[in-house]
C-alpha cells in the first residue's frame, strides 16, 4: 500500500491484532471422504491449528456461519454443495478468508476457475505433509496481512478507497499466483510468448530462477524437436476449447539440460472485454511416473511377443503331427486380424472389436487345433474317409485342446485372460450356426464369437489348401462354398464381413509366408 496515501496501523492495532493471533489459528476442513476428512484434520491439529471438521460441502457452510473460521480447506469434488460452490458462498460473505481448494490431478482446469472465482491457493492430491503447512501459514499470515489492510483502508475517503479495491481486484488472479504452491509449475505469458511471471514451483521443475525467466521466450523450454509453430499449435488449441482450457502432456528442458515431463494445463487470459491478454499454463512433473510407465509398457510388449512366440511354437508342434507346416498357421493369423478389422467397422460386432480382443485372438487363434496332439496316429494320418468310430475319435480333440486351455487359464487367476480365448477357440471353432457341429452341438449366439470367426478362417484356409486326400480349391470356388454354408455352417454376419474383405484374403493365401505380417 502506497504509505503517501494510506497511513501505517498504530501501535495500538497491532497490539490488538497480537492479542488476536488465537483467532487466526482456527481451520476448516471440508471432506465427503471420512478417512482423508480424518487424516488431514489430524495431520493439522498435531500442526497446533484448532481445526473443525466438515463432512461435506453443506455441513461446511453451516458451520463457516457459526464458527467464523479464519481458513478453509475444501475438497473440489464432493456430492450435493461441491467446494466450488462452498468457495462462491464463502466469497459472497466474507472476502477476506483464504479458501484453500484440494484437487486431484486430472481436476486442475476446475483449481484454475477456482483462482479465478477468489480461491487463495490450491493443492494437489496426494497432499504432500510439508506443503500442506507451509500453504497454512502463508495463508493465515495472509489474512493477517489482509485484516491490517483493511484497519487502515477503512479509515480512506471514500473516493481513495474506491481506488484501492480497484486496483485489488485488478491484480487479485496474480496476487493469488505469486503466493500459490511450490509443488506446481505456473508461467504466464504475454501475446508475444514472453515470460512475465514465473513462480517458486516453476524454479524448483526447471532449475531457472525469476530473474533468469522473466523477459525470456518460452520457446526456451522447448525441447530441439518443438518447433515455434508446435507452441502456437498448443495456445490456438487453448483459445479453441469450449472449457476454456487444455491439458497436455509434454516434454520441456530444464537449465541442466535435462528432460522433463509435464502435465501441463493451459489457459487464455482475457480481459474484461474478453480480449486475450496473455496465457497462463499450470504444470506438474511426472518424469518419473512417465518413465515407469514407458518401462512397464515395454515389459508388456517384450512379454506379449514371448507369449506369441512360445504359443505359435505350441500350435506348430500339434500342426506337424498332422503333417503340416506352420504357413497354416501363420495365415489364419493374418485371415482373423483382417475379419476382426472388418467386423469392427459393422454395427453389429463393432464394439466388441476391441483391440484387446482382436490381438488376443490373433494370438491364440492357432491353438484350435492343439488337442490333435493326443489323437492316435491310425486316425489323425488315415488319407481316407474316417469310418464313424474314427471321427467320434477324432471329434476329441476339440475336447481335450479346450479343457488343457481351460486349466491353463485357471492358474492365471483372472477371469478372463488370452487363455480363456485360445480354450473357447479350441473347444468351439467346428461347432456350426445351425447346431450341427461338434463337440456340444451349441448355435448361434451360444458359440464364442472368438470361436465363429476362426471356425470361417480356418474353413477357408481348409478349402483352399492342398491336404493329402484333396487338391486346393480356388478362392472363387472357396468364396461360394462359404457363401452357401451362410446361416448354416457360419454366423452370417461375420459372412458378410468376411466378403468385404475377401479380396485380401486372395492376397494373402497368394503371397509367401514369410512375408505375411498381422
Amino acid at each position: 500500500m502506497d504509505p503517501d496515501i494510506v497511513n501505517p496501523p498504530s501501535s495500538a492495532q497491532e497490539t490488538a491484532l497480537r492479542d488476536n493471533q488465537e483467532d487466526l489459528l482456527r481451520i476448516l476442513v471440508a471432506d465427503d471422504d471420512s478417512a482423508a476428512l480424518e487424516s488431514l484434520s489430524e495431520l493439522l491439529e498435531l500442526s497446533g491449528y484448532d481445526v473443525i471438521s466438515a463432512n461435506g460441502g453443506k455441513q461446511a457452510w453451516k458451520m463457516f456461519s457459526d464458527k467464523k473460521p479464519n481458513l478453509v480447506i475444501t475438497d473440489i469434488l464432493m456430492p450435493g454443495l461441491d467446494g466450488i460452490g462452498l468457495l462462491k458462498l464463502i466469497r459472497e460473505a466474507d472476502d477476506l478468508i483464504p479458501v484453500v481448494i484440494i484437487t486431484g490431478h486430472g481436476e486442475i482446469e476446475s483449481a484454475v476457475s477456482a483462482l479465478r472465482l477468489g480461491a487463495y491457493d490450491f493443492l494437489l492430491k496426494p497432499i504432500n505433509g510439508e506443503i500442506l503447512i507451509s500453504t497454512v501459514q502463508k495463508g493465515l499470515e495472509h489474512y493477517r496481512l489482509k485484516l491490517l489492510e483493511k484497519e487502515y483502508t477503512d479509515r480512506l475517503a471514500v473516493q481513495v478507497e474506491n481506488r484501492t479495491k480497484e486496483l485489488a481486484k485488478t491484480n487479485e488472479f496474480l496476487r493469488g499466483i505469486l503466493e500459490s504452491s511450490r509443488g506446481v509449475s505456473i508461467v504466464v505469458t504475454d501475446l508475444d510468448k514472453q515470460i512475465v511471471f514465473w513462480n517458486s514451483g516453476s524454479e524448483n521443475i526447471f532449475g531457472y530462477t525469476e530473474d533468469e525467466m522473466v523477459g525470456q521466450s518460452v520457446l526456451r523450454l522447448s525441447p530441439p524437436n518443438m518447433g515455434p509453430h508446435d507452441v502456437e499449435n498448443v495456445l490456438r488449441e487453448a483459445l479453441d476449447s469450449k472449457a476454456g482450457a487444455i491439458q497436455k502432456i509434454i516434454k520441456q528442458v530444464s537449465k541442466d539440460k535435462k528432460e522433463v515431463t509435464l502435465s501441463l494445463a493451459i489457459s487464455p487470459m482475457l480481459d474484461r472485454k474478453g480480449r486475450m491478454t496473455g496465457v497462463v499454463g499450470l504444470g506438474q512433473d511426472i518424469t518419473e511416473q512417465f518413465r515407469l510407465h514407458e518401462e512397464l509398457l515395454a515389459s508388456y510388449i517384450r512379454i506379449r511377443k514371448i507369449q506369441g512366440a512360445s504359443i505359435f511354437a505350441l500350435a506348430a508342434l500339434a500342426e506337424a503331427r498332422d503333417g503340416e507346416t506352420g504357413e497354416h498357421l501363420n495365415r489364419l493369423r493374418v485371415y482373423c486380424a483382417i475379419l476382426c478389422k472388418s467386423l469392427r467397422m459393422r454395427p453389429f460386432y463393432g464394439k466388441q472389436m476391441t483391440s484387446e480382443f482382436i490381438e488376443d485372438l490373433v494370438q491364440c487363434s492357432v491353438l484350435h487345433d492343439i488337442g490333435k496332439i493326443v489323437i492316435p496316429d491310425s486316425v489323425l494320418f488315415k488319407p481316407a474317409k474316417y469310418e464313424t468310430e474314427e471321427f467320434e475319435v477324432m471329434k476329441q480333440h476339440a475336447l481335450y485342446g479346450g479343457r488343457a486351455l481351460s486349466e491353463a487359464a485357471k492358474e492365471t487367476g483372472e477371469e478372463q485372460s488370452y487363455l480363456t480365448v485360445g480354450a473357447e477357440v479350441a473347444y468351439y471353432h467346428h461347432e456350426r450356426w445351425d447346431g450341427a457341429g461338434y463337440p456340444f452341438g451349441f448355435s448361434e449366439l451360444q458359440i464364442p464369437l472368438s470361436a465363429r470367426i476362426v471356425a470361417l478362417t480356418d474353413v477357408y484356409d481348409a478349402l483352399t489348401s492342398k491336404r493329402r486326400y484333396k487338391e486346393g480349391f480356388s478362392h472363387e470356388k472357396s468364396m461360394k462354398m462359404i457363401v452357401e454354408g451362410r446361416r448354416k455352417h457360419f454366423d452370417p454376419e461375420i459372412v458378410d464381413a468376411f466378403l468385404d474383405v475377401h479380396e485380401e484374403f486372395r492376397r494373402v493365401r497368394n503371397i509367401p509366408t514369410s512375408e505375411q505380417m498381422v
